[in-house]
């Protein structure tokens, strides 16, 4: 390792904060909290929101186990490793709820704004990182995904701290740079493998961007960059050789899905897995903003060489994982682009409003547009994607209500079945309330009452859920109704 080249890797990190803090004004400084705060409330108010189906398995699922079940057992989407064991930590302070297992992906979710930010302006300047700021802290896609007990939050923190590694590496380069990237590679897919595809369009960006810096030795760059590819292989080959292991290596690109993945369906699929994406990002804000954000992407493109080299870094890495594995996959494996669409509606806007000062209104100078822009942005994208997210993933608010109700006079002997999003729910209930999330499965005591619970909206059918938990429907007296609440029924019998 070069002498020295650790304490310089330290010092660039320590000074970077008060270099800016030093050359930013007062005001700029409290705009910038502003914006920080305001998306830390939108997300904590999306903290405190029903429990959804995938969160409720992963606790019941994983966050109960021990550790080793954790870090070697994928067989179910929900369970992130990484995010999965700091849940873990967190809930054995704080106990089981809503808002503590989503607490890590909470913190990661708002400590990545100011590190945006950072990106942003060390890349363009302070006016366009502010915009972009502005827009990540009120964007729905983002907002969902920091509010949920899952790994994507905390691989999009790891991919932005990947960046701003990145750039240091570009600059200086060396050992130090090239081991502090793998790293933040390697976590950023055990957070979840989808995180691929962010931490390679890092590697693509820093290695297009050696090549168009001439100015410096690119030979002994491109090495430590070929090391830093290498060691973040090997670090996450290394941080998920429990799973590969025990199940084999094909449990991470799957985890539990066994839909087909060959090429014919990927043709037959992919347009509407794309048409997908698009719904999705447009839902999640407003579609007379997604159509200006294209036509922005397209000239921050056009104009902007780093951005340029950051939007080609994605296609050329992406799009053949993509063809490799022959799937697209679900929207939300791709929301890490958001990052980048923002920052490219920051460029454009910001040229836009040059343009409207220089010929329109000369008294629109930077400080006073920028801050304007920034508020209305924040504005905005809150008023639209807030309403959309809030329901988007379903969150079972009548089938909740109805089961806090029924588990608050249940008697030990009682036993409670339903459909697995229903038992998933209920397991969760138990967790938080410190029960074993099994009490109310198997057969009930002598004087105990069966609760078969059919939500209507899953189309399950009070037989379909009997015998789903091997219970035979003509063993039972005649079900009768006992709850109900917007589809969401509740019957209760005995064994005869």
């Amino acid at each position: 390792m070069q002498a020295g080249a650790w304490p310089r890797f330290v010092a660039e990190l320590r000074d970077l904060v008060p270099r800016y803090w030093k050359r930013t004004s007062t005001g700029h400084k409290r705009l910038l909290l502003l914006l920080i705060v305001a998306g830390a409330l939108l997300r904590g108010w999306m903290l405190f929101q029903p429990i959804t189906a995938d969160e409720a398995t992963g606790v019941v699922r994983f966050a109960t186990r021990s550790v080793n079940v954790v870090v070697s057992d994928m067989s179910h989407y929900s369970n992130h490793v990484l995010n999965t064991l700091l849940v873990k930590a967190v809930t054995a302070v704080f106990g089981f709820s809503t808002w503590s297992i989503r607490l890590p992906a909470f913190l990661a979710g708002v400590l990545l704004m100011p590190m945006f930010y950072l990106f942003v302006r060390s890349m363009f300047n302070r006016y366009i990182a502010l915009m972009a700021l502005a827009m990540v802290a009120g964007s729905g896609g983002l907002i969902e995904f920091t509010a949920l007990s899952r790994g994507f939050a905390l691989a999009w923190f790891f991919m932005i701290a990947a960046l701003m590694v990145g750039r240091y590496f570009i600059k200086e380069g060396g050992p130090v740079a090239a081991m502090v990237l793998a790293g933040c590679a390697a976590l950023g897919v055990w957070s979840v493998p989808t995180g691929l595809y962010g931490m390679l369009m890092v590697y693509g960006w820093v290695f297009l961007s050696l090549l168009a810096d001439r100015d410096r030795a690119q030979t002994d760059r491109m090495l430590w960059w070929s090391f830093s590819v290498v060691a973040a292989l090997a670090f996450a080959l290394l941080l998920y050789a429990p799973v590969i292991s025990t199940h084999g290596i094909d449990q991470l690109f799957h985890q539990g899905d066994h839909t087909e993945r060959s090429w014919d369906r990927f043709k037959l699929t992919h347009a509407d897995a794309s048409l997908d994406l698009w719904v999705y990002l447009s839902e999640t804000s407003a579609l007379w903003l997604t159509l200006p954000g294209l036509v922005g992407l397209l000239y921050a493109a056009f104009i902007s060489s780093k951005f340029r080299r950051l939007a080609f870094a994605l296609l050329l890495t992406s799009v053949p994982v993509v063809m490799v594995l022959a799937d697209v996959g679900q929207p939300r494996k791709w929301l890490f682009t958001l990052f980048l669409f923002h920052l490219s509606s920051a460029i454009s806007l910001f040229y836009l409003l040059k343009f409207v000062q220089d010929k329109l209104y000369p008294a629109f100078e930077k400080r006073r547009r920028t801050a304007v822009a920034s508020l209305v942005l924040v504005v905005l994208f809150a008023a639209f994607g807030m309403p959309v997210i809030q329901d988007r993933i379903p969150r079972h608010r009548d089938l909740n209500a109805l089961l806090d109700g029924l588990l608050k006079d249940l008697s030990p002997e009682d036993r409670v079945h339903g459909d697995p999003i229903c038992d998933a729910l209920v397991g969760f209930k138990l967790v938080s309330r410190e029960q074993d999330p099994l009490a109310l499965a198997g057969p009930p005591g002598p004087d105990g009452t069966v609760y078969v619970v059919v939500d209507e909206h899953q189309e399950w059918t009070l037989e379909q859920v009997l015998r789903f938990h091997h219970l035979d429907p003509e063993a039972l007296t005649t079900p009768q109704r006992v709850g109900e609440r917007n589809g969401s029924m509740i019957f209760a019998a005995r064994f005869r």
